[in-house]
């Protein structure tokens, strides 16, 4: 997807819309594209993320194969907002029953929603994929851009969370090991060449000074070692990103308020005092 980034050099953020004090305009385009499982590309997929199913498809991997429409339409004419200096914070999956990786997907992509944000604007990408008429997966990738707009948005209120309960249950499960090449790996595998996650050249042209872990190979890798230790099959995935990952790093993976239906998992650096990704699995 080079040809797309290079595209996004040159996209332009409307200002106009973006300075209003109503949301912009969101395009109305659906893009649609019919996809083939590669089972090659995604034996390449599992081994880099470490999944071990053979049941079921790893729950990011067709964001993995719909990033192309994902760019193009983030790259939308009629979009008002530029594709570099987007922040990635958060994502939420659903998967409906198995998706069966030998059949034909078509996953349709487009502009979902946009709301005002105490820094900007917030606005969300979704994904649905069908198989035999049937939607057997959805994702929402939510997107902030800074802005001086005029609107007036509260900022937000920290989640409520139960403390006892995070101390008196959390378990250390695992560690990543956030090698120095992992940005190049995961491009390479995923399409995402954003400067941000390649060189430490590129990533300062950026503003980061060094580059930064792919937050959905995080979110993956985390997804793998959490499944690892279950029987059940995971129904829903939300996540929040928090603070980049820079490499090479070593980040801890806590669970913590387990339930029968759900988990909780915390991506953290190795003293603790950060937290990188937080998110919920529930089956």
């Amino acid at each position: 997807m080079f040809r797309e980034y290079i595209k996004a050099l040159f996209k332009r953020a409307d200002s106009r819309q973006l300075s209003q004090f109503r949301p912009p305009t969101l395009p109305p385009r659906i893009y649609t594209k019919y996809i083939n499982v590669d089972s090659t590309h995604y034996q390449k997929f599992c081994h880099e993320t470490q999944w071990h199913s053979d049941d079921h498809m790893h729950p990011l991997y067709l964001q993995v194969l719909s990033l192309p429409l994902q760019m193009q339409c983030l790259l939308d004419k009629k979009s008002p907002f530029p594709l570099l200096g987007l922040i990635h914070y958060a994502n939420k999956v659903q998967v409906h029953g198995n998706c069966n990786i030998t059949d034909v997907f078509e996953c349709r992509v487009k502009f979902s929603d946009v709301r005002p944000h105490s820094r900007g604007w917030e606005f969300d990408v979704s994904l649905f994929a069908f198989q035999h008429g049937q939607c057997v997966y959805e994702a929402i990738s939510t997107y902030l851009l800074k802005a001086k707009a005029v609107h007036v948005a509260p900022k937000p209120i920290p989640a409520q969370t139960n403390d006892s309960c995070f101390e008196e249950s959390q378990c250390e499960i695992g560690t990543l090991d956030v090698s120095t090449d992992i940005g190049r790996r995961y491009a390479k595998l995923s399409g995402d060449y954003n400067p941000i996650h390649l060189y430490p050249f590129t990533a300062k042209a950026f503003g980061f000074k060094q580059p930064i872990a792919h937050g959905m190979w995080t979110l993956a890798r985390t997804i793998s070692v959490v499944m690892q230790n279950e029987d059940k099959v995971l129904s829903q995935v939300d996540c929040y990103f928090k603070r980049p990952i820079y490499l090479p790093s070593k980040v801890q993976l806590i669970t913590y308020c387990e339930t029968e239906n759900a988990c909780n998992v915390d991506v953290v650096d190795e003293e603790h005092a950060y937290t990188h990704l937080k998110a919920q699995l529930t089956f």
